[in-house]
């Protein structure tokens, strides 16, 4: 008969993020989209990559430790959205 044990501190754990989670810093801050989440070369434990555009429009990426980050929900509500930043055609 086989029989087979699981060690709780030999398990690695589930990751609290995954690709493609929306994010923010637990200071405040632009809502990201995770693009990566594991080890980073050089860089002990696990990471998280993020991209989110900026105030002027531009793509930014940056690395940052899961402690530091706060889940967000995927959507936005509608009225949420800022029109006095959206450029309109006349």
């Amino acid at each position: 008969m086989l029989t087979a044990t699981i060690d709780a501190f030999q398990t690695p754990p589930a990751a609290q993020f995954n690709v493609g989670d929306v994010v923010t810093l637990k200071e405040g801050g632009s809502r990201m989209t995770v693009t990566y989440a594991g080890p980073v070369a050089l860089n002990p434990g696990d990471w998280l990559i993020c991209e989110w555009f900026d105030e002027h429009g531009e793509l930014r990426r940056e690395m940052f430790a899961p402690a530091s980050v706060r889940a967000e929900p995927r959507s936005i509500p509608a009225g949420s959205v800022l029109w006095n930043r959206v450029g309109r055609a006349a």
